[in-house]
């Protein structure tokens, strides 16, 4: 590795953590004495659309060129030719306008395995494979039987055939992804949770690919206090020693246990902005800022988040909760709808549209509490992100959350299991730390529909954390700490390098791949249905490729004192000596163990590529039918 990448390796790690373990250590160690490799990667979706597997594939890249990896992108259509040092290869598609806005069905090129043939990888990844690497990964099979295959698992893709309105397609898409990973070697996916989730749905080889997050963007010192009384939620006049979630700690954060949070004394530094524009009169009290931040799209269950916050607009005096303000950050194809029934519901809600940089870490560490309501995460970069500006989160006990998210101590879940229970509405469950987390529902969208019995139990739950934890002030602040504190040792170089180790374990199954095809050939090894027989005079027959055996030659026969039987192996030299003057170099080649492998399955490849076209045309043409019916019908909120 050059020099540089070494160094950028060690500084990132650094940054990320004050004393990296030894694990962290021997990694470095041995990504410096290991080659660079050439990973090309397949994905479904790519920049500039923004998104939690766009967001991860770019920092992926960015990770492989400091570490001096090289890397070729294929994908959908983009404006970009390279992105962190790789090239990108994009291809048109079908927008799916009736579905999803800004997704597509994208279209195999013959570019793309042109480029490949010149860029020669040592492995090929694909990226939530269902459409465009369903074409791909037959392809590469065949072209290039010696690379092997890595997946990637990203998005919960049969819950939100459900969450559409086609339960249907649920077993179907799980058919077809686990068909999908299953013909690659490694499958990463992001958590314990959906590690789980996957093993229970037939998934083999599942290793686990982490996410770390950036603690230099997202910290607590980030809070702009001008920003906050634009929300309405700050008094003109300011507190200055007012209390804030940044964690004061004079040991290093690797050496802090849960136990030993110091106590939270000062306010971060901040600049004096000059004043806004009053949004009502200097003496109004304040007010909470409940942030979320994400697609904003109806499966990321917001209804549930907007029907849990109405009444909290208004302070309540009885048991000393302030008034609460909802915020949006982020875009999504029901901004409209969103609008519209926070309006209807008199929220005054604000939507800020999409951010990034500095101005979303603002966001972040202005808020007072991270409310994300999803249950089809895989892990919830937004959670990890809020965590490390110093927010409670207020979540639902679900894959990918759950992994994060630990009730009493760094936010509080709701307990899916809870909806099943017929009791009346009441208060949330107690505090309990050292409580274990129970099992996740393998039906959270039947429980969860504004449809469905369940819901306005679930409604009235998860009112409830957010009155319970915009109530407890202390208690607030303590888990925000925490949440900082478990945050800020997760490190994207760590994550990265989980995923380094399997391409280098890849890279050396090709390595062998190809050493076991040189010894084949060296020791002349032949496959072949039907060798030779005994002619009249005792002698070998010359074996002519046009010839066609009957069932009676394929019968055991006797050959020098030895039987052999169909698909024999002649490696003796005294034997192939002869053969080698009637077969030819080109059927020898063609009979070697890999190319044979690679005939048996192409058909089959194809019969799957043909399957899985004519599975997504049906879905594209039931889609486009009953898509606006469905979604207008089911999200309506009258």
């Amino acid at each position: 590795m050059p020099a540089d990448a070494a160094a950028a390796a060690a500084g990132s790690s650094s940054a990320a953590s004050s004393s990296p373990s030894g694990r962290d250590l021997d990694s470095l160690e041995k990504a410096r004495s290991t080659r660079s490799l050439r990973i090309a990667i397949v994905t479904e979706n790519f920049l500039p659309k923004v998104d939690g597997v766009t967001r991860t594939l770019a920092m992926l890249l960015e990770h492989l060129q400091a570490e001096g990896h090289e890397a070729l992108v294929l994908g959908p259509s983009t404006p970009l030719t390279s992105y962190a040092g790789a090239e990108v290869v994009s291809t048109k598609g079908i927008p799916l306008l009736g579905v999803y806005r800004g997704l597509g069905l994208n279209f195999l090129r013959p570019r793309f395995i042109r480029k490949l043939r010149e860029f020669d990888p040592d492995l090929v990844m694909f990226v939530d494979p269902i459409w465009l690497c369903a074409q791909t990964i037959p392809v590469i099979q065949y072209y290039f039987p010696d690379t092997p295959l890595l997946s990637s698992y990203h998005t919960n893709l049969a819950m939100y055939a459900t969450l559409f309105g086609f339960p249907w397609l649920t077993p179907v898409m799980w058919s077809l992804q686990r068909a999908l990973h299953g013909r690659c070697d490694l499958t990463f996916c992001p958590s314990p949770s959906t590690a789980r989730m996957l093993g229970e749905q037939g998934f083999d080889n599942v290793r686990l690919w982490p996410r770390g997050v950036d603690t230099d963007l997202f910290r607590p010192e980030a809070r702009d206090f001008a920003l906050r009384q634009s929300w309405g939620v700050e008094p003109l006049d300011l507190d200055p020693d007012r209390p804030s979630p940044r964690l004061i700690a004079t040991e290093p954060r690797s050496s802090l246990s849960a136990d030993d949070l110091p106590a939270l004394a000062l306010p971060p530094p901040y600049t004096p902005q000059p004043v806004p524009p009053p949004f009502c009169a200097g003496s109004s009290p304040s007010k909470l800022a409940i942030l979320y931040v994400g697609r904003v799209s109806w499966e990321k269950n917001l209804r549930l988040l907007i029907d849990a916050a109405r009444g909290l607009e208004k302070p309540d005096f009885a048991t000393g909760r302030p008034a609460c303000q909802l915020v949006f950050v982020g875009d999504g194809p029901a901004r409209v709808e969103v609008e519209s029934l926070c309006a209807s519901y008199g929220l005054n809600a604000l939507f800020l549209g999409f951010k990034k940089g500095e101005e979303l870490a603002a966001a972040y560490a202005s808020a007072d509490v991270f409310a994300f309501p999803s249950f089809t995460e895989t892990f919830g970069q937004v959670v990890s992100e809020a965590q490390a500006s110093g927010l409670p989160v207020v979540g639902l006990r679900a894959e990918g959350v759950s992994d994060l998210v630990e009730h009493g101590r760094t936010g509080l879940l709701l307990d899916l299991n809870d909806l099943r229970s017929a009791a009346v509405p009441g208060a949330p469950p107690p505090y309990s730390p050292s409580a274990r987390a129970s099992s996740i529902p393998s039906d959270p969208h039947a429980l969860l529909s504004s449809t469905s019995p369940s819901y306005p139990r679930a409604v009235s739950l998860y009112r409830a954390l957010l009155v319970s934890i915009t109530t407890d002030h202390e208690h607030r602040r303590t888990m925000g700490s925490m949440a900082h504190l478990v945050a800020s040792k997760r490190s994207w170089w760590r994550a990265m390098e989980d995923l380094c180790d399997g391409f280098r374990e890849l890279a050396a199954l090709k390595a062998n791949r190809i050493e076991q095809k040189v010894d084949l050939e060296r020791t002349s090894t032949i496959e072949l249905d039907v060798v030779c027989d005994k002619g009249e005079e005792g002698r070998l027959e010359k074996v002519d490729s046009s010839t066609t055996f009957s069932a009676a030659s394929r019968r055991r026969r006797r050959l020098d004192g030895r039987q052999t039987t169909r698909r024999s192996h002649l490696v003796s030299s005294s034997v192939f000596g002869p053969l080698s003057a009637w077969v030819t170099p080109s059927q020898v080649a063609r009979t070697s163990g890999s190319s044979l492998a690679v005939k048996a399955t192409s058909h089959l490849s194809v019969v799957l590529v043909l399957e899985a076209v004519a599975l997504f045309a049906l879905l594209a043409a039931a889609v486009a039918w009953s898509s606006h019916f469905e979604l207008l019908s089911s999200l309506s909120p009258f």
